[in-house]
């Protein structure tokens, strides 16, 4: 045995003297080392790449939504900064957000900034009707609620300040509440409790405020004016997704946890601080980052419409039980996917439970030109929520698709839909109308690709742990 090592440390020994020189001898080809040079910048500027469209991707989505609500509205919502903006009717096929919103709630939005001071937030009593404040931050997590659940539907007073705020707390102040980033947007979803008579819905609306806290010491009503945020980059910029990522993270600084992926996207001139004009990058960085902002956003589209790394029934993908809590579970996936591409923010599951369905009960993506289909709730099969739940229709871009019922969802809150004589209930999900006896349990489809999300809003325990079985959505012979 120690002759063969000895011999073996030979060999090694010869072996090296034997390579030096050829290596040193080795001519220099200067056109392939150029070629050497460009492909690893390109690739790994590609591989960099791909990696922020995933973790930025919520941030990027959020300013192109805020300023389309706040300095350049193009939909219903139209208001300055630290302003509620009330939809006093059901969401519809008019409203282009993207966003898988729902038509079984009233919506109310306002973009937070506490940059110069915090704000005041007022929320009602409200001990029947089901509300909720969520708090979000602009990479689309969940920080804080207000409402039937978090609060039980209490009148208060709450202090939103930033995160290393340490002024001190007025009296009449409820409880402070701390935003990872200095801007983001408060959402209330206010309960239906029926579509033609929504006064109690717009009475809870009309209870919640917002104000700068020197003007609430003060006492001073007048509206606010601010309008001024972040401009997305324009179509034409060479890397526009990577311009709105650089804006978005200089105003919303990732957490410190992060700091080692931040020093490796700013190593191909992504992240906070990073310029918008990519010009002094180097041709193959900048072809390879070219590469990655178009392909990682068909990535994420694609990981949206699979469902994402979570439990399947029947083809139904249960909302992830991280979501609004990814950064916490360290799952960026899901957080650019299925929480924001295909929704914008999602709740605690506590909150609420989703299921998506992209396919029927045979894994066939729904498809409203090739066939109708049914879903059957067996008795005791009918979702339990405190609150309601629903199954709403949308289209690829998770918008609410135009019917001539102008009818978007059903569920609990519809007394049309005729109960099955064993107790259990068919859904009739189709573009044509069926029989007049059976209108109030269709859910009109287009003629194209569609996609369905059931919802229960304070949900039942089966829906929280994911025992509750779903079913199939059956393609009709």
């Amino acid at each position: 045995m120690k002759h063969f090592r000895l011999t073996l440390l030979a060999f090694v020994g010869l072996t090296c003297m034997q390579a030096g020189p050829a290596v040193a001898q080795r001519p220099v080809d200067n056109a392939s080392e150029a070629k050497l040079t460009e492909d690893w910048r390109e690739t790994y500027a590609y591989t960099v790449g791909m990696q922020a469209v995933i973790y930025g991707f919520p941030a990027v989505k959020n300013i192109n939504v805020r300023y389309g609500m706040i300095e350049k509205p193009n939909g219903q919502a139209d208001m300055p900064l630290n302003t509620w903006f009330h939809s006093r009717r059901a969401s519809d096929a008019t409203d282009k957000v993207h966003s898988s919103v729902t038509p079984d709630l009233l919506y109310s939005a306002a973009w937070f900034d506490v940059r110069k001071e915090p704000v005041v937030l007022t929320v009602p009593a409200s001990p029947d009707l089901y509300y909720s404040v969520q708090f979000m931050e602009m990479y689309s997590d969940i920080f804080a609620y207000l409402g039937t659940r978090a609060t039980g539907g209490r009148a208060g007073k709450h202090l939103l300040v930033r995160d290393d705020w340490q002024g001190e707390i007025p009296a009449g102040i409820d409880s402070v509440i701390r935003a990872p980033n200095a801007a983001g947007l408060l959402l209330l979803r206010t309960a239906i409790v029926d579509r033609k008579a929504l006064m109690a819905s717009h009475k809870v609306q009309d209870g919640v405020a917002i104000a700068p806290l020197s003007k609430w010491l003060r006492g001073d009503t007048a509206p606010e004016t601010d309008r001024d945020v972040i401009d997305p980059a324009p179509p034409s910029s060479a890397l526009p997704f990577f311009a709105n990522l650089n804006r978005a993270m200089t105003e919303s600084p990732p957490p410190a946890k992060d700091a080692a992926f931040v020093a490796m996207m700013a190593s191909v001139g992504i992240g906070p601080g990073q310029s918008t004009d990519f010009s002094a990058l180097h041709p193959a960085t900048l072809k390879g980052l070219q590469r990655a902002m178009v392909d990682g956003l068909a990535f994420l589209k694609q990981v949206s419409v699979a469902g994402g790394s979570t439990k399947f029934v029947n083809h139904w993908a249960y909302g992830n039980k991280a979501w609004g809590r990814t950064a916490e579970t360290h799952d960026l996936l899901t957080r650019a996917a299925t929480q924001s591409l295909s929704g914008m923010q999602e709740h605690h599951i506590e909150e609420v439970v989703k299921l998506r369905a992209h396919h029927d009960g045979e894994g066939q993506l729904l498809d409203g030109s090739t066939g109708r289909y049914t879903i059957r709730f067996e008795p005791g099969q009918i979702p339990k929520a405190k609150t309601f739940w629903s199954i709403v229709v949308y289209d690829e871009q998770y918008d609410l698709i135009d019917n001539p019922l102008g009818r978007y969802s059903r569920g609990s809150v519809d007394r049309d839909m005729k109960y099955d004589a064993d107790g259990g209930l068919t859904l009739l999900v189709q573009a044509d109308t069926p029989p007049k006896k059976m209108i109030g349990n269709w859910l009109p489809i287009p003629k194209s690709k569609f996609n369905l999300f059931l919802r229960s809003y304070l949900p039942g325990q089966d829906l929280i742990d994911q025992s509750y079985v779903p079913p199939p959505v059956r393609k009709m012979p």
